[in-house]
């Protein structure tokens, strides 16, 4: 029988969704709209779409923070089977291999185990989103010149997320009754990257055939 979500993501404090929205500000309308959108039973491809008349920088952002909340608690929820010993390196499958490259500690492109990729992912990007130079939520306040492709390395970074566990922990995931909303949040991912041309085609290569499969 299929775990309840919230049990399963209760479990890991560690995971808990870090980043939320203002009550008040556009940023919250924009992520109400499409929080409803997606409720709504509307078609994915349909749901990502710009609404009418909102910026396309704000439209991304709400995105790009759901998504790692999103994507954070879907890797919390298998945390316990990604060991230094079951996943010594951040792959996915025999074919691709991920090295952590940052502005402080790993100047050059590092070769480390899964869970300390996935850690120093996770710090990084939150450190993104709650960086008002970055992410700015006062009104008035334009979003940097270099916005999108900022969150192209960060969609990007959790694009590897999703190889990741569906290549490696996939079983973890089936035997927590997780499958349909991992699914549903990996289709939402793949059709706003590809509706902004967020993701280089190359990256997501690993996923080719399950997404083609799953998305077409």
């Amino acid at each position: 029988m299929a775990l309840c979500l919230k049990q399963v993501f209760s479990k890991d404090k560690t995971f808990r969704p870090r980043k939320r929205f203002e009550p008040g500000t556009q940023r919250f309308e924009l992520y109400k709209k499409a929080q409803a959108s997606l409720k709504s039973g509307l078609d994915l491809r349909t749901v990502v779409r710009l609404p009418p008349g909102e910026n396309i920088d704000d439209w991304i952002a709400v995105h790009v923070v759901d998504f790692f909340n999103r994507i954070n608690l879907i890797y919390g929820t298998m945390a316990e089977h990604c060991s230094e010993t079951s996943c010594p390196v951040m792959a996915g499958g025999p074919r691709y291999e991920y090295r952590w490259q940052d502005e402080r500690q790993y100047r050059r492109p590092a070769k480390l185990s899964a869970p300390r990729y996935m850690a120093l992912l996770m710090d990084w990007i939150e450190g993104l989103i709650n960086d008002e130079e970055v992410f700015p939520t006062r009104v008035g306040v334009p979003f940097p010149k270099n916005f999108q492709q900022v969150c192209t390395k960060i969609l990007t970074r959790l694009f590897r997320v999703f190889v990741h566990v569906y290549i490696h922990h996939f079983d973890s995931i089936l035997s927590m009754g997780a499958e349909a909303h991992v699914n549903t949040c990996y289709k939402h991912f793949y059709y706003f990257i590809r509706e902004f041309s967020l993701v280089d085609q190359r990256e997501l290569e690993p996923l080719k055939e399950m997404t083609e499969r799953m998305c077409h």
